[in-house]
């Protein structure tokens, strides 16, 4: 909002037009109007596996799969500029993945013990830029926080760390717990 309205890169036309403009009043009261969380794509973790588009397009297997993700490859634009007189999109990405869901890996939310022992990472998980484009959706996130949460309570009931939890029956428990 502050950039549409100041930002001297941006047409002055429109930073009149969104300068009598203002936040939701009916949203976000208890924040001065402004969203607590703000999305925004930064770091991701990496760890001994990296889902890669090729994940996400089914090209290479994903033999512990924890959750599934099906959307898009998707990247929203960095800027829009005009080049030969034709507004153009800088970073634009939409590929479809043809509707076919594919497996999120337990190893993409696990880190490496030995920087990081007992911490599983649903959010920022060790994945390309690319293929966080896809798996960045918030049912997919919800589904890995389960997965997360009942790895987690193996962990603990089986004194040991969520590195050493065996696949086979996490993936047991995530069935029954269906």
């Amino acid at each position: 909002m502050w950039t549409l309205q100041n930002h001297p890169r941006v047409p002055q036309r429109i930073r009149r037009s969104i300068g009598v403009r203002g936040l939701a009043k009916d949203e976000f009261a208890d924040n001065n109007n402004w969203s607590h969380n703000l999305y925004v794509s930064a770091r991701l973790m990496k760890s001994k596996f990296i889902m890669t588009e090729n994940d996400c397009r089914r090209k290479l297997p994903v033999d512990d799969p924890i959750g599934m993700g099906a959307y898009t490859l998707d990247f929203h634009k960095v800027q829009r500029f005009v080049h030969k007189g034709m507004v153009k999109n800088e970073g634009d990405i939409q590929s479809y993945l043809g509707g076919k869901a594919y497996g999120i890996s337990y190893r993409a939310i696990v880190p490496p013990a030995s920087e990081c022992e007992n911490l599983l990472v649903p959010w920022s998980l060790s994945s390309t830029h690319i293929a966080f484009g896809s798996i960045r959706m918030e049912p997919v996130f919800m589904i890995l926080g389960q997965s997360a949460a009942a790895a987690s309570c193996m962990a603990i009931d089986e004194n040991t760390s969520v590195q050493a939890v065996d696949y086979k029956q996490l993936r047991k428990r995530l069935l029954e717990d269906d």
